[in-house]
């Protein structure tokens, strides 16, 4: 009776800790998806939910995010990213009706309570990006000090592997 009593006890506390363990740092799902989306100088949206779903080009193709999709890591290389279907609303402080962006990288992250947060290096409204300043570019990579240095490293490296052959 005494031995029957105590593994019940051990049963049920085994089973309570793996039941604490389980749902340990989970947050409650929420109705409807969020966007906060941030470079280091500003926020674009903080909390935002008045979207249907965001476009981002990953390293394997474009893919759409919206509402109950699946916890994932992306890495963003630089390129355009939409948001669509933008109303104005709590988190909007972005300045653009289109929801298009240019950004040069980031990442993405999909949570599990249905939120996505993007942290990009630089970004900016598509309507304010400079197209006509890309091709007027005057220097060249070789022309700073970084560059030359960088130059002169990548040739000894060629150098030290057509060497070792």
């Amino acid at each position: 009776m005494l031995a029957n009593k105590s593994s019940s006890t051990l049963y049920k506390t085994v089973m309570m800790a793996q039941t604490q363990m389980r749902f340990f740092g989970v947050l409650p799902k929420l109705p409807k998806v969020e966007l906060t989306m941030r470079t280091p100088y500003r926020t674009f949206f903080d909390s935002f939910n008045q979207f249907t779903r965001i476009y981002v080009h990953t390293q394997k193709g474009l893919i759409a995010i919206g509402n109950r999709s699946i916890p994932r890591i992306y890495l963003l290389p630089p390129g355009e990213l939409t948001v669509k279907n933008i109303q104005s609303g709590d988190g909007n402080f972005s300045k653009s009706d289109s929801g298009l962006f240019i950004h040069t990288g980031g990442w993405l992250f999909v949570h599990d309570n249905n939120s996505i947060e993007v942290n990009l290096l630089e970004c900016t409204e598509k309507e304010n990006f400079a197209f006509e300043k890309l091709d007027n570019t005057q220097s060249q990579e070789t022309e700073t000090n970084a560059g030359r240095i960088a130059a002169s490293l990548q040739d000894k490296t060629v150098k030290l592997l057509q060497r070792r052959r």
